[in-house]
């Protein structure tokens, strides 16, 4: 009886993403999806703090809801979380770069 517990259990703990892997720009944007809300924010705060001098609009809250967005798209599972960043950094720059009407 106790066997039938453990081996689940141990699988499941194989399988389950956990904490001793911070998320890195080289990680996959699934691997954003499927990260804790601090770890994404833990590297947003990165972004954030190595962007912000170009622009003020570079917050961390900013990179967390442009990647979020971009992850989202369904082609782009396999692509680099520093792919989504840069696409955020270029999107946000051309919108200030457009005259305002």
């Amino acid at each position: 009886m106790m066997r039938r517990l453990i081996v689940p259990t141990l699988a499941a703990a194989l399988l389950t993403p956990g904490a001793a892997h911070a998320l890195s720009m080289t990680d996959t944007l699934q691997a954003w999806r499927e990260s804790s809300a601090m770890d994404r924010l833990q590297l947003a705060t990165r972004f954030g703090k190595s962007f912000v001098s170009v622009n003020e609009s570079f917050t961390a809250g900013y990179f967390v809801k442009c990647i979020d967005e971009v992850a989202g798209y369904s082609n782009a599972q396999k692509a680099r979380i520093e792919d989504a960043m840069r696409e955020c950094v270029a999107s946000q720059l051309r919108m200030k770069a457009q005259p305002e009407d």
